[in-house]
């Protein structure tokens, strides 16, 4: 490594440097959609103002490093944003689009200083298509075709004056950082007047100074009280958590076989009022370190306006993005895994869902077509949904081209439901595009996703109507360490159901169980659900019918219901999920496994896998 980065492999810098790093990626996040808001709003100079403020930091910082690359990009982009702020000139797409492929290398750039200490970036061509802006700018030429937006010139605050000033300085000694320029702005605005040498402030002055320092000193107690936390620190507390759980079930167990053979001593009661005591706590601790892990889903869909900008300009459409519900939280594990399969979704519904804008045109629709991306709490899980207003998937065409490929035959076809039909788009291979393009037409993108949703324990459903759009809904769990599930026998071993699935449990006379195209079914409050056996799976073998009664556990998979015959029903309670290690690996149909109370492990089963693979 060169003396260049000697820096960031300095031990005693590996703080500094990871600070660096988590908080120029929370600028860099902010930025992805301020750019874009920038685009749509120019006249905003609060928002312009706030965007030379992100490059502006991240350039002092990175100078203080000694990350020459990162610093050269991000003042070139200042450069072009103060005159901007000045009134210089107006903010058109050549501008914003030398911006974006700035922003995208200065991306670039901190992912590779993160990994491997360096810089090891190709930058010059981004600086020079800067410099290439910047001598746009002074001379005005544009080419013909750019069209300008009018931005009116409003006069420069202080503060701006202070990174005016810094700037054109930096103009001059490119390289060289002056301590100044890493004072943050609200630092500046606190210097007390009466440090100012000759100068003696006026009562109105005394009065304001005392007003922003006291502001300075409570977002300085509000700071103090956020800390950062390693996600490797949260993941073993977790962890704990998980054994602990494990612990207070064995020990409910032991309390339950106690007070079995001690019924109405001191002890027995003792003994289970501690044992609830120390539920109700485990409770509690899990819920409170859950929190700690979650993370506000904003957090993936900032990402996406960006997105869309980029699809809707290369396929020549116009497309809105409509953000909802970006407050909801989830698992940081879960936020992690979700953005590619939301990938996925959101392109297909501006290639696919979204017409050109002079079909739309011709069917009645605004010119501008919108993509709704949607989250909310829905009990212990999480719904998303993507949903375009475009012209719908037609079932009928769905089929003939799955035909025609050879992945569904004629007969099996004029059997589908909608929804069956539906649900061919998720066949490994499928493709509904005529040609292959950069976004669409290979045949690898949604199969993809309803695995990568499977692989998190979700569900993927899809709503469509031919002329008004589609919507896509994935309903995932909280988290994926901690479950509440509901207990169950099956022939003599007990498995696990995760209550997330199911709807409700009956019981039912055996008489009341009929065949219908060899498939057993019963019929509760009117509808017909057919019934399913596990055990023909799991056991190779009938579950026992000698008795009266069944008892049915009703699950749901989408809008479709069936019902899970067991012998007997234990109960619910929090469920531990662990791997099944290497020498099993993935079991069809298997989910997990836990530990009872009594030191049992029992298998946790994939509700919708069996579904799939029994309802094949």
């Amino acid at each position: 490594m060169s003396d260049e980065y000697s820096l960031l492999n300095d031990p005693e810098m590996k703080e500094i440097f990871e600070s660096f790093i988590v908080e120029t990626r929370e600028i860099l996040d902010s930025l992805d959609l301020d750019l874009v808001d920038l685009e749509n709003q120019p006249e905003d100079s609060e928002l312009l103002n706030k965007v030379f403020r992100s490059f502006h930091t991240v350039k002092g910082t990175s100078g203080f490093l000694g990350l020459v690359k990162l610093q050269k990009v991000t003042h070139r982009c200042e450069d072009i944003l103060n005159k901007l702020r000045k009134g210089d000139n107006v903010l058109n797409p050549t501008i914003m689009d030398g911006i974006l492929k700035a922003f995208d290398t200065i991306k670039l750039l901190v992912d590779t200083i993160n990994e491997t200490k360096s810089e090891d970036v190709e930058v010059e061509d981004v600086v020079l298509q800067l410099e290439d802006v910047v001598k746009m700018m002074e001379t005005g030429d544009f080419g013909a075709s750019t069209e300008q937006v009018k931005q009116p010139t409003e006069d420069l605050s202080a503060e701006d004056k202070v990174h005016d000033s810094v700037s054109d300085d930096i103009t001059e000694v490119e390289d060289v950082i002056d301590e100044d320029e890493i004072i943050e702005d609200e630092k500046i605005e606190t210097i007390p007047i009466e440090r100012i040498p000759g100068a003696k402030p006026s009562e109105k002055q005394v009065h304001e100074t005392k007003a922003v320092e006291t502001k300075s000193a409570s977002s300085q107690q509000k700071g103090d009280n956020t800390i950062r936390v390693d996600v490797e620190r949260l993941d073993s507390l977790l962890n704990l958590v998980s054994e602990l759980v494990l612990g207070r079930n064995s020990l409910t167990q032991i309390s339950n076989d106690f007070s079995l053979q001690n019924e109405g001593t001191k002890l027995s009661r003792d003994l289970a009022e501690t044992t609830r005591h120390i539920d109700l706590m485990t409770t509690d601790l899990h819920l409170a370190i859950m929190k700690t892990r979650m993370v506000k889903i904003g957090k993936v869909f900032n990402r996406f306006p960006r997105l869309l900008r980029d699809l809707s300009k290369e396929m020549g459409k116009q497309v809105q993005l409509v953000i909802k519900g970006e407050e909801t939280e989830l698992d940081k594990t879960l936020i992690d895994e979700i953005y590619d399969p939301l990938v996925h979704l959101v392109r297909n519904a501006v290639d696919h869902g979204v017409e050109m804008p002079d079909k739309r045109e011709k069917a009645g629709k605004d010119r501008t077509g919108t993509v709704i991306l949607a989250a909310e709490h829905e009990g212990n899980n999480i719904i998303i949904s993507i949903e375009d207003d475009g012209g719908g998937i037609d079932t009928e065409k769905l089929k003939e081209k799955a035909i025609s490929k050879g992945l569904l035959t004629k007969e099996a076809a004029a059997e589908f439901s909608k929804t069956d039909a539906l649900n061919i788009i998720f066949l490994p291979g499928f493709s509904t595009a005529e040609r292959v393009t950069n976004v669409s037409g290979r045949g690898v993108g949604m199969d993809v996703v309803k695995t990568n949703v499977a692989k998190l324990r979700g569900i993927i459903n899809i709503e469509s109507e031919v002329g008004k759009g589609t919507r896509f809904i994935i309903k995932l769990p909280l988290t994926l360490a901690i479950i509440q599930g509901l207990y169950v026998q099956i022939k003599k071993e007990i498995i696990v159901i995760p209550l997330n699935s199911v709807i409700e449990v009956v019981r039912v006379p055996r008489n009341q169980i009929y065949k219908v195209n060899k498939v057993d079914c019963i019929k509760l409050r009117e509808n017909v659900l057919p019934l399913i056996d596990i055990s023909d799976v799991l056991y190779r073998d009938r579950i026992d019918d000698t008795a009266s009664w069944q008892y049915i556990v009703i699950v749901g998979i989408a809008e479709k219901r069936y019902g899970i015959k067991v012998d007997h029903l234990i109960g619910q309670k929090e469920v531990v999920i662990k791997n099944l290690g290497n020498y099993l690996g993935n079991v069809e149909g298997i989910a997990g496994a836990t530990i009872m109370g009594d030191g049992t492990v029992v298998m946790i089963v994939d509700i919708g896998e069996l579904i799939h693979k029994l309802t094949d």
